[in-house]
């Protein structure tokens, strides 16, 4: 009879202790935790309170590896679009090229009894061929190359005049 009444009066003493716990110490993959500890982290709501923290932190990364995604997916159509408009003024570039060629052979050739002209043309060769083998960026270039259009221009203009 001792025993039973030790035990009831130490039981509500046993309950108290076990409904101490907090939720950061109901680990299920803790080994050391008492019997009466996972009673009350089992009654206490304490292991559910630790679940639904984890699921929050869980939904909280989803979230904000979600935006990183979206992020990562505006990045790429920026650099693809970049690299598209960079592959554009290369091809205008380049046929600017072409066309300033083609424009000097054609005014070169009407030039040939003229040495006035024809030492204009030489010049605008040797003008272009510096642009072509320079290291300036491509903006740059562009610009020089256009200002040798108009050169080339205005000698094909006084070609046909005189004409």
């Amino acid at each position: 009879m001792k025993k039973i009444s030790i035990i009831f009066l130490l039981s509500p003493l046993l309950l108290i202790t076990g409904c101490s716990t907090t939720p950061e110490q109901c680990d299920p993959t803790n080994t050391n935790i008492g019997i009466m500890d996972k009673i009350s982290c089992n009654y206490s709501g304490n292991y559910q309170a630790r679940i639904d923290k984890k699921e929050q932190i869980l939904a909280d990364e989803k979230r904000a590896n979600a935006q990183f995604r979206e992020i990562y997916a505006t990045i790429e159509k920026q650099k693809n679009s970049t690299s598209l408009s960079v592959k554009q003024k290369q091809a205008q570039l380049q046929k600017l090229k072409t066309e300033l060629t083609k424009l000097t052979k054609e005014v070169k050739d009407k030039a040939k009894n003229r040495d006035d002209l024809q030492a204009q043309v030489n010049d605008i060769e040797q003008q272009l061929k510096k642009v072509n083998n320079s290291n300036s960026s491509e903006l740059e270039k562009q610009v020089e190359l256009d200002k040798l259009n108009k050169k080339l221009q205005q000698l094909q203009k006084a070609l046909n005049l005189g004409k």
